[in-house]
């Protein structure tokens, strides 16, 4: 993964105000692998960025009908 061009499309696909559930939940869900990759890098920012990608998962879920 090349975290920059990762970045860049996350950026590029941020859903707009119009974008369906299902849209808006795929891009969190996007996010969450994103921050998974970054946690699972190591580093002093592990444990945060694996926050940022449950949290990211979760919202995805609720976005989906499901249960955080």
């Amino acid at each position: 993964m090349n975290v920059l061009l990762e970045m860049t499309a996350l950026s590029l696909a941020r859903p707009t105000f119009d974008a369906s559930s299902t849209e808006i939940a795929a891009w969190f869900e996007a996010k969450a692998c994103f921050h998974d990759h970054l946690a699972g890098e190591g580093g002093p920012d592990a444990e945060h960025e694996r926050a940022l990608a449950t949290s990211a998962r979760r919202r995805s879920l609720v976005l989906m009908g499901g249960a955080a």
